[in-house]
């Protein structure tokens, strides 16, 4: 398992969001995550990257589970730096690699000292191993895969607008290859040629993805696994987004009938009570009925509009 929620409940204030929720992504999963708006599908990815707490139950994330979480809040980050820079912060240690590397060779210029030769050697074989000298190249493919021509790459990313902003922030992401990527409405700031590059980049990521989105068709390609929020709850259905709809179809009319069905036996109860709880001869058993329907687990009825 690469992160999870066990029997978790979050309240929103006065609200309950989810109620003994229970989730576990496994590796190589693709996840749409769906719902109404207002249902607390971003808050149940801000649970899973623990920038929020549960009120209880646990969350779970493996120790070498690395999770890349793209959204909205993620705008408030300006700088002057290139397009370019921004989207090859995604490779950190190569970057600092190459800084060290070029250090190394002008001290061993300088000195040739044995030491530094091998912390040269060192580095360069560090390199190689985490396919390092690909990294501009690799960079620039994705960032034009998202729409950004050559001229571009070279520009301040403070001149881009929010949705230009969004996409190298995707770019950044992906290129991290984390084991898990979180991506909350990924084609909203994106064109149909984006979209489809995202689409065929997605097809062959090596790690697991859990979308956030309203495009039905985008889900529909992309996912093989629907996680719904509805009334608290997480429901699973292993499908794609057509699948889900069918299956969704059919879970809600056994759900309402069985609404219906509680409803009748509740109010013929609570008409035997109104009717003899004044009796002494039929109190005692009133007073049973009554502490029974304070213990029956209620259908909730079904709410008919369409999950997002």
């Amino acid at each position: 398992m690469l992160a999870g929620l066990t029997n978790v409940t979050f309240e929103f204030g006065a609200r309950i969001l989810f109620e003994n929720a229970t989730w576990h992504i496994q590796p190589n999963e693709r996840i749409g995550l769906v719902g109404f708006n207002g249902t607390g599908k971003s808050t149940l990815l801000k649970l899973l990257v623990g920038q929020y707490s549960p009120s209880e139950g646990t969350v779970e994330r493996s120790r070498t589970t690395t999770i890349g979480y793209l959204h909205q809040d993620l705008l408030s980050f300006d700088t002057n730096d290139s397009i370019l820079q921004v989207a090859l912060g995604a490779f950190e240690r190569v970057l600092q690699l190459e800084k060290e590397i070029e250090e190394l060779g002008i001290e061993l210029e300088k000195t040739g000292d044995e030491a530094t030769l091998i912390a040269y050697t060192d580095r360069l074989h560090e390199m190689d191993t985490l396919d390092g000298y690909t990294i501009h190249h690799r960079t620039e493919e994705v960032l034009q895969g998202l729409g950004f021509d050559n001229a571009s790459l070279q520009r301040p990313y403070r001149e881009f607008s929010g949705g230009w902003r969004m996409r190298v922030l995707l770019a950044k992401m992906i290129l991290m290859a984390p084991d898990l990527l979180l991506l909350d409405e990924p084609t909203n700031h994106l064109d149909l040629p984006s979209i489809e590059w995202l689409e065929k980049y997605l097809v062959h990521y090596q790690g697991s993805v859990v979308i956030v989105s309203h495009d039905k068709y985008f889900l529909n390609r992309m996912v093989t696994k629907i996680v719904e929020v509805y009334q608290r709850q997480l429901h699973i259905y292993n499908g794609n987004y057509d699948f889900f709809q069918k299956e969704k179809e059919i879970r809600t009319d056994l759900q309402q009938r069985a609404y219906e069905n509680q409803q009748d036996y509740i109010r013929q109860q609570e008409r035997f009570i109104e009717r003899f709880k004044a009796k002494a001869s039929k109190a005692a058993q009133a007073q049973s009925i009554v502490k029974r329907l304070d213990r029956l687990e209620r259908v909730e009825e079904v709410i008919v509009e369409r999950p997002d």
